[in-house]
């Protein structure tokens, strides 16, 4: 718990915007004369919003995102539950904001839908998958972590809406679409009733069930209908005995044009919220006797009352009348608690029931208190000189949100357009939005009126990044094309106005495009440079300075950047960002370079790999990445001033659930960074205040963006150990393992190799070896790099001792090697996947898996690094032994577990489909290994 702690104090939630518009009853009331509150979740984060105080209390446990809630009588407990794997359901005290209970829904996909007893002893769930169950939770009991009473929904039809009767806790109502269910647990086991749907019962046609409720203090009860219509439930009248979940059908009454999303009873009123945006009150004779229709917010999906005790009286008096006999309210009589109201369109609207009794409209339409969005949000930009941040989607809204003051400051609305990436340039004048069907619009960033629109692409925009002068941008669409965009006269003749010009555009890449950046300008550098990495492993340079409307965007140079690992995450610093960083630090503490710029390069290896900007492309430095979640797509530099002076972090996403902060300068050591559960699902899109002081995060699908506090400081790396075990750790069976001491053998036996194996000469043991007996050190310890990783290896060790290559030899300790063995291997080693993979790469049939030996060889002799005849001989014998001296000697046709099993000495391999992930294997395109000029 210490160490969770902990890492929500380096990365603390501060804020979260947007709402859950996909459930129904996602927003509860906690107002209760005392504080004016409301409950609601976004993604997997449930928040107590303080209506007076403008302030949100931020409630995480959940891993899945949040599907169901419901709320005690007293508006003392809530209940949350997830979707998804290691489902939770959770009941928090909404005043100390803590937890009281996390019960694990084991066997369980999450729960459908939940409601709580006014006593707030009972929970009633129902399950989301099938075979559906419905289940009775006593909480508070010893043995509360599994329900009390659980049994199977035997009706096909999936039940979807679960409630109690508020006047007797042991009866319980559910429906599904098309059958209506009562239950009783009265007996100690679950018992149920499902009235016939016919319509000889309703004298009419029913649509699709949508919600039900019992009527308190009555034998009635209520399903509402995708038709807008009321189905009344009643006791079965029989001379024999009924149970009181023997129901017969009513009647129905039409009460709204459209679909009833929303149902609920608040003392004697019957309260339905539609489609249509309107709110209204039913006696239960169905008759109106108050209706909101000036709402305005879109398709209700939650009402929720103020605790009020106006009505207990009159409640009490109504249903203690005879059913039969007609009751009416006229408007004048018309009291109800003020009550909220979220919607379709992810907003929560504050309604005072005063207002249905006024004619005036600012009234009757409520108060606005929660705003997001409802569809994905996909992009974040933040204003790079005030406390503002751009939030867009694809709602065809663009939010100008000031996160000092939690308010939402200006809307623009994109009719038919769909946003996927945006950017602020640095004089924060403009603001370019780039959409999925491939226009490009500048925004004034003041005002988000629109200044200028292109269509440059066909396809989708998803990245756009301005130089840092303002005077050119670059965007990256799903064609793999990148275009450019310069500020100059209009058609580049000096006569006409200034204005944003496109040059053009170059299909540069042959797979996505991972990232897009200009290079930092100075005195230190040569003019604006642009470059961008493809999955293709392609990092492309342009030539800015002969690009323009004649000839379009035009290349300079182009280089794969690596072997087999696909990049991720690409950025341009202008400082180097790993050990040896030869940057120093000016007056207001920011980095500046005293030598070469870096390029950063993240992979699907879990490494990160800095290059030099310079025309080599060399790769000073690899280090091992953080593994909490997938690969990072994101990295972000920030400086932070603290007692020690200022601090450098990187910050970095994933693309699904998982953000992170690694303290500079990169070395692969793990206690230097960590991750959180950001969202439970995909990150679309991530930014940092100017200030460095937070970080956004948008979860795509979830409809969220959070706002996180940056304490660097607070990321603890010493632990009072020596840093090489920290490298330690990351082995497998750690400092006592097996594996370890292993390694210590092997370590010594190069330094008794490296003196010679034969000598009878007294031996020195100094801790060290050679760097050239590393390769093979590595080897032995199961990992194989290729020639290019060993020189990049070659590269970083004598550039660290600031040795020339070649010049003498350079001996290093156990820490070194720990530490370069720890950042070099892969992650995950080899296993047959990529075994079999790589067969179908090079032409293996992927039905059979098979490849003739003779094609098999000829691609070893002049693909990629080449082996020459010798050296493929020299491996045979020492595989197979000295009996086997050429290739012939092997089968005519070999398979990936032949080649494993037979050649490679591979214990572990086991039989497996060849149909698995052959369309990826496919789609990977040879590359060119030395350098292009186009």
């Amino acid at each position: 718990m210490d160490e969770i702690n902990d890492v929500q104090k380096v990365l603390s939630l501060q804020w979260t915007f947007g709402l859950n518009k996909d459930e129904k009853g996602t927003v509860h009331n906690l107002s209760d004369g005392k504080r004016k509150a409301i409950f609601y979740y976004v993604g997997h984060t449930a928040i107590i919003y303080d209506v007076d105080t403008h302030k949100q209390r931020l409630l995480q446990g959940h891993r899945n995102p949040i599907i169901s809630s419901c709320m005690s009588e007293d508006r003392r407990f809530v209940v949350t539950s997830d979707l998804g794997p290691d489902a939770m359901m959770i009941i928090w005290d909404t005043y100390s904001y803590l937890p009281l209970k996390s019960i694990p829904l084991t066997g369980y996909d999450g729960v459908l839908d939940m409601d709580i007893t006014n006593d707030a002893m009972y929970i009633v769930t129902l399950s989301k998958e099938i075979p559906q169950y419905i289940s009775l939770w006593e909480w508070t009991a010893d043995d509360g972590h599994d329900p009390r009473l659980t049994t199977q929904v035997t009706a096909k039809d999936l039940q979807t809406c679960v409630r109690f009767n508020k006047s007797d806790n042991y009866l319980v109502v559910t429906n599904g679409l098309k059958r209506v269910v009562f239950w009783s647990w009265m007996e100690g086991a679950w018992k149920y009733y499902s009235p016939p749907i016919s319509l000889r019962d309703f004298k009419q046609p029913v649509g699709d069930f949508t919600q039900s409720v019992y009527i308190p203090g009555t034998d009635l009860a209520a399903t509402a209908t995708v038709d807008g219509d009321l189905c009344m439930w009643a006791q079965v009248k029989s001379e024999k005995k009924t149970k009181a979940t023997d129901k017969t059908a009513l009647k129905v009454v039409r009460v709204h044009n459209s679909a009833i999303n929303f149902l609920t009873t608040v003392g004697p009123y019957i309260v339905t919220g539609g489609v249509e945006g309107f709110v209204r009150f039913f006696d239960h004779q169905l008759r109106i006797v108050a209706w909101f229709e000036e709402l305005n917010g879109g398709p209700v999906i939650s009402i929720s009352f103020d605790r009020f005790s106006l009505h207990q009286k009159k409640a009490k008096a109504v249903t203690e009348l005879d059913e039969d006999e007609p009751q009416s309210f006229s408007g004048d009589e018309f009291e109800a608690p003020d009550f909220v109201v979220s919607t379709a369109n992810a907003m929560v609207i504050d309604v005072p029931s005063a207002s249905f009794a006024t004619s005036d409209q600012e009234y009757q339409r409520g108060r606005l208190l929660v705003q997001g969005q409802d569809q994905p949000i996909m992009c974040l930009a933040a204003h790079p000189m005030l406390p503002r941040l751009a939030i867009a989607g694809y709602s065809g809204n663009l939010h100008l949100w000031e996160y000092s003051t939690k308010k939402v400051l200006l809307l623009s609305i994109f009719k038919n357009l769909l946003a996927h990436c945006m950017a602020f340039d640095p004089k924060a004048q403009y603001l370019a939005v780039g959409f999925t069907n491939g226009v490009v619009k500048i925004l004034d960033a003041n005002t988000l009126e629109e200044m200028q629109s292109f269509r440059s692409s066909h396809d989708c925009i998803i990245n756009i990044t301005f130089s840092s002068d303002s005077s050119m941008f670059a965007i990256a669409d799903a064609e793999d094309c990148v275009g450019l965009f310069r500020y100059t006269n209009r058609g580049q003749d000096p006569r006409k106005p200034i204005e944003w010009v496109y040059i053009g555009r170059n299909r540069s890449h042959r797979a996505p495009i991972t990232g897009i950046q200009f290079g930092p300008t100075g005195p230190a550098h040569q003019g604006l440079r642009l470059m961008s990495l493809g999955e293709d492993k392609r990092l492309i340079e342009y030539n800015l300075s002969d690009s323009d409307i004649e000839s379009g965007l035009r290349l300079r140079t182009a280089h794969k950047i690596t072997q087999g690992a696909i990049p991720t995450a690409f950025l341009w610093h202008s400082c180097a960002l790993g050990e040896d960083h030869g940057s120093e630090v000016d007056a207001a503490g920011k980095l500046i370079s005293t030598e070469q710029d870096v390029l950063l390069v993240a992979t699907n290896e879990y490494k990160v790999k800095l290059f030099s900007s310079d025309p080599n492309r060399q790769c000073t430095q690899t280090v091992l990445g953080p593994t909490y979640g997938g690969p990072l797509n994101k990295v972000l530099v920030i400086t932070q001033q603290t007692n020690a002076g200022p601090q450098h972090y990187a910050l970095y996403t994933t693309h699904e659930k998982v953000v992170g902060l690694i303290k500079l300068p990169l070395d692969g050591n793990p206690r230097k960074a960590m991750g959180l559960l950001a969202h439970p699902m995909e990150i679309s899109s991530a930014a940092v205040s100017a200030d460095g002081r937070y970080l956004f995060t948008c979860g795509g699908r979830d409809c969220s963006v959070n706002q996180w506090a940056i304490h660097g400081e607070q990321l603890k790396v010493q632990d009072g150990r020596a840093v090489v075990d920290h490298y330690i750790d990351v082995v497998e069976g750690g400092k006592d393992g097996d594996f370890m001491k292993e390694i210590i053998d092997y370590f010594y036996y190069a330094q008794i190799r490296s003196q010679g194996e034969e000598t009878t000469a007294k031996r020195k043991i100094e801790g060290k070896i050679p760097f050239t007996q590393v390769p093979n050190l590595m080897r032995a310890l199961g990992y194989y790099p290729s020639e290019k990783e060993i020189q990049n290896m070659t590269y970083e060790i004598y550039t660290r001792f600031g040795k020339i290559i070649g010049s003498e030899d350079i001996y290093i300790d156990f820490e070194t090697f720990i530490r370069l063995y720890v950042n070099h291997r892969p992650v995950f080693g080899i296993n047959k996947k990529n075994i079999e993979n790589a067969f179908v790469v090079i032409g293996a049939d992927p039905a059979s898996g098979v490849i003739d030996r003779d094609t098999l060889f000829a691609l070893l002799k002049g693909r990629g690094e080449p082996l020459h005849q010798l050296e493929i001989e020299s491996c045979l014998k020492s595989l197979l032994g000295d009996e086997v001296t050429s290739v012939e000697m092997l089968e005519e046709n070999i398979t990936a577990k032949a080649f494993a099993e037979n050649l490679l000495g591979f214990e572990d391999y086991e039989d497996a489909g060849w149909q698995e992930d052959v369309a990826d294997a496919e789609e990977e395109e040879e590359e060119e290994d030395e350098e292009e000029e186009p």
